[in-house]
């Protein structure tokens, strides 16, 4: 049986691998054990740690790595906590596997320490394209270290190999944040409201509202949140908001988020779990923001998607999205599409998924049991 560590720093990826994480824990071939660290541990951004505890699975490790701070450095600087933490995890546990999502801190700490401990790394979501954001470096970077890359798309795919990465290292599984879609029971909205403490009035279309900071525009990050903000209250739509991530300037988009959270037509949240998020994606008009969320999940349940701003600008998505500026009454059309015109919501209702069919996780879980770890994956070369 071989053991499988998992890395896992913030909700949004966590929800994304966790019907992968189930997957293994579940399979005859495998032992899942998960190192848990950066926002995970932070009550400022809902102690997502019990939620991982609360889903039954193995945490061996807890490594407090977040920096209270809003600057830039300060990623950076957990980063390097990050990375001495899972030095002595990995020393202890001796796993088989690190596995790990994405583009942020706790990638590309797997990452080295894969590369230099020389124990095969997997990787999920290499290869996407996403521009002015450190975190597509990131991701690039990771997929050099990496031993094996599942991508969510033939596009991505197609990126890792002109990277130079040999054919018999990637796998295009499709998106694992589907696969949670698919598997959460439905609840109605009533429902819904009880569990978090809102009341959606009757009739009218809800919106949710998810936006973080670009790295690259970290000094502006107070205005545009409060753009947003603006166009939400003049619309007067019931909006669901969940809190921005962990990254540098997220403080001010919430010092923006406590100026209008009291209006009666928001409802804040620092953390909303996984049942509740989906089902709220389901009974939703409209996603607001700019979580990755709508370009990878939303299409799989046919929800029109506004998303402000340069991030996700350049990544393949499908015909629910329409990009707009920072600009109020750009936000403001564009959410009154989303939720009122009746030809536009019939075209997003007929739009495609590029990034898969819900059916990541087991495939994942296989390759992860039946690869050979030997010397041709352990070595990596390159094909140019």
């Amino acid at each position: 049986m071989r053991t499988v560590l998992g890395v896992t720093g913030i909700r949004s990826e966590y929800d994304i691998m966790s019907s992968v994480f189930r997957t293994i824990k579940e399979h005859p071939e495998l032992k899942l054990q998960l190192a848990v660290t950066g926002a995970h541990l932070s009550d400022a951004y809902g102690r997502t740690l019990e939620d991982i505890r609360n889903d039954g699975f193995e945490i061996v490790d807890e490594i407090e790595s977040l920096i209270n701070g809003d600057q830039a450095s300060a990623r950076v600087k957990g980063l390097g906590i990050q990375l001495q933490g899972l030095v002595q995890t990995v020393l202890r546990i001796k796993p088989d596997w690190l596995l790990v999502l994405g583009d942020r801190e706790e990638s590309i700490a797997t990452a080295l320490v894969g590369a230099y401990m020389n124990i095969p790394v997997a990787h999920v979501a290499g290869g996407d394209r996403v521009v002015g954001n450190v975190d597509d470096q990131v991701r690039h970077a990771v997929t050099k270290l990496a031993h094996i890359h599942f991508t969510t798309n033939r596009e991505s795919t197609g990126r890792i190999l002109r990277l130079g990465e040999q054919e018999f290292r990637v796998f295009d599984v499709g998106n694992p944040g589907l696969d949670r879609l698919l598997q959460v029971p439905e609840l109605d909205i009533e429902t819904i409201g009880n569990r978090l403490g809102f009341s959606v009035p009757a009739g009218k279309p809800m919106v949710m509202l998810i936006q973080h900071v670009i790295s690259t525009e970290i000094d502006d990050a107070y205005r545009q949140m409060r753009i947003t903000l603006e166009a939400v209250a003049e619309l007067g739509l019931p909006t669901i908001l969940s809190y921005p991530n962990s990254d540098a300037g997220g403080q001010q988009m919430i010092r923006a988020i406590r100026e209008f959270e009291q209006l009666p037509e928001i409802y804040a949240f620092k953390n909303i779990p996984r049942l509740e998020f989906v089902n709220l994606m389901r009974k939703s008009a409209c996603l607001l923001g700019n979580s990755s969320a709508g370009i990878l999940e939303a299409p799989l349940l046919k929800l029109p998607v506004v998303n402000v701003g340069n991030r996700q600008k350049g990544r393949l998505h499908a015909e629910n999205v329409q990009f707009v500026l920072h600009d109020k009454d750009q936000i403001k059309k564009a959410v009154t599409k989303a939720c009122f015109d009746p030809d536009y919501r019939s075209y997003v209702s007929a739009c495609a998924n590029p990034y898969g069919d819900g059916q990541s996780s087991l495939r994942i879980a296989d390759t992860l049991a039946y690869t050979p770890i030997d010397e041709k994956l352990l070595i990596k070369d390159i094909t140019y």
